[in-house]
């Protein structure tokens, strides 16, 4: 595939699947756009492959064997898949740490091997981490960041995760699937979930309040780092942040009535909470620490980019 091709067919799964993230692109440097959703195709890809939804057992045996073989060739620092190209190419132009790509992998595998029932918080951010605060690790160096932006980029993939799991309770509740940790619902099942009574519903959408609630904690630290990119990534991921944040405050307005599937922002209402972003008036407020806390990670500390608590 030609570059101007790989970079056509990066947009195109963008603007089906990424709609939030690729609003925020608008705003970014033309280059570190385009590399940022050719990163961004390359995480929904290894998405695709370990969904195991392929119309024959043959397809999803073959897909996971690609998975696999870009997992040991990741490790391996060299390889012959696209996609591994893309990741190495990345490597050696912007730094990016492959570690994170393998971490990715490894979470997907696990999401779609294991039913997701999440016991408690230690598990819910773990989680969160593998499928999304890995990717922020992998951001980071394709928008220009600093080294010390690392942590705070896992805290926006974190945030956005929790804001994704709270939007998503009744999707996932529906395929068998609860994100919310257990001892926060008093170990509903998915299926007492879909038939919830009244008080049931409420104790979920007092869980999800508690998520949105911790949510907050990390977008504010992500909001720390955001002085750490330069000029126009900075505006363009603070405004993919403001914009992810509100599908939670869009939650909460509707009583986080969550059995009633979905809420959405509009793209009038994107766009007018980028322009109060590029107007110096952004949703998120940061936490003003000096550096970042460690605390944020005691339950992925040892994971690739994680703030280490025994580290300064």
């Amino acid at each position: 595939m030609t570059q101007s091709a790989q970079h056509a067919s990066a947009e195109a799964i963008l603007a089906r699947h990424g709609k939030s993230f690729r609003f925020a692109s608008y705003f970014m440097e033309r280059d570190d756009a385009h590399d940022a959703a050719l990163l961004y195709m390359v995480c929904r890809e290894l998405d695709d492959l370990a969904d195991q939804d392929m119309p024959t057992d043959a397809e999803n045996e073959s897909a996971h064997a690609r998975l696999m073989t870009v997992r040991r060739e990741l490790l391996a620092g060299s390889g012959h898949d696209p996609l591994t190209h893309v990741l190495i190419d990345l490597q050696t132009r912007r730094g990016l740490d492959t570690r994170a790509a393998v971490a990715l992998i490894d979470a997907l595998i696990e999401d779609v091997r294991t039913p997701a029932l999440i016991g408690d918080e230690r598990e819910l951010m773990r989680y969160c981490y593998g499928v999304a605060g890995a990717v922020g690790v992998l951001m980071c160096p394709v928008v220009g960041a600093d080294d010390s932006a690392i942590p705070h980029g896992i805290d926006l993939g974190l945030a956005m995760q929790m804001t994704n799991i709270a939007r998503d309770v009744r999707e996932d509740a529906g395929m068998g699937r609860r994100y919310l940790p257990a001892d926060w619902v008093d170990h509903l099942s998915p299926e007492e979930m879909m038939r919830a009574d009244h008080d049931q519903r409420a104790r979920v959408a007092r869980a999800i309040d508690r998520l949105l609630t911790l949510a907050e904690t990390y977008y504010a630290s992500a909001a720390d780092g955001f002085d750490r990119i330069p000029g126009k990534n900075r505006r363009a991921i603070a405004v993919a942040a403001d914009v992810y944040r509100a599908i939670g405050l869009r939650l909460r307005h509707e009583r986080l009535a969550w059995w009633q599937g979905r809420v959405h922002v509009s793209l009038p209402g994107k766009a007018w909470i980028a322009a109060r972003r590029l107007g110096g008036r952004g949703a998120i407020s940061a936490s003003h620490r000096d550096s970042h806390d460690a605390s944020l990670h005691r339950h992925i500390a040892d994971l690739p980019g994680a703030h280490a608590l025994d580290a300064s």
